[in-house]
């Protein structure tokens, strides 16, 4: 797959390289998971213990806000937005989308098997190179770009039909920045799909997208995960016309 047009020039890129997977196994204990979707399964290498990477990896960023690795994690928000995407069928086949914090790439994934060519971004490597190395293993590495990038800077210059983002609106700093990255990227008549666990707060998020020129649906389902039960809400947004 090529991103053409899309991808500005200089972006980083993330290829496949079998010394950075051979570290990722030395660095992390992994564990593989297989996701049960209603029509097909996902194979998935995750890392074992998020808990104490999310102790390890946490950090302060230049003004003070606190970083935390929460890619290392697989979410019951993910999970329902890949039965979401799997819902919709061949509507993607041959569309370009673009997902944001992508993860262990489960959502992205289950698009391109859709019919997508999808491109998988997040600020960091390391979760592409998970991404990239589950793709791989579901087959659909051939409609796949894996581009390490931070929603306050994108780097694309054409807008995407469709763009993915699971549990990414927890902390409302990223709210402003999600809301550009849809005004600059979404195409005029293009959809973008959001899950997130039914936190309270989340709805801010959608009062500001809503006073900035987009509406949404909203649907809810249940995800049965790990031994635990979670309510996922997905919100479709669109362009207001």
């Amino acid at each position: 797959m090529t991103v053409g047009g899309w991808l500005r020039e200089g972006s980083p890129r993330v290829g496949y390289c079998e010394d950075d997977m051979n570290r990722i196994l030395q660095d992390y204990p992994l564990t593989e998971r297989t996701i049960l979707l209603k029509s097909r399964s996902i194979r998935l290498t995750t890392i074992e213990k998020p808990d104490w990477f999310l102790e390890q990896l946490s950090r302060e960023d230049s003004e003070g806000r606190l970083y935390l690795p929460y890619w290392t994690y697989l979410w019951e928000a993910s999970i329902g937005l890949a039965r979401h995407i799997e819902k919709l069928g061949e509507t993607l086949a041959g569309q370009c989308v673009l997902e944001i914090g992508c993860g262990f790439g489960l959502t992205g994934i289950v698009a391109c098997q859709n019919g997508a060519e999808v491109v998988f971004t997040d600020a960091e490597q390391e979760a592409l190179l998970f991404t990239r190395h589950n793709a791989r293993q579901n087959g659909v590495g051939n409609r796949a770009v894996f581009v390490q990038m931070d929603w306050e800077f994108p780097c694309f210059d054409k807008p995407f039909s469709h763009i993915l983002a699971s549990d990414v609106i927890y902390e409302e700093h990223h709210w402003q920045p999600i809301m550009r990255l849809l005004q600059g990227l979404l195409a005029p008549d293009g959809i973008a799909l959001f899950s997130e666990p039914n936190r309270t707060n989340a709805l801010g998020f959608f009062d500001l997208i809503c006073d900035n020129g987009f509406t949404y649906r909203k649907s809810v389902c249940r995800v049965e995960f790990d031994e635990k039960t979670a309510t996922v809400c997905i919100y479709a947004v669109a362009r207001v016309e």
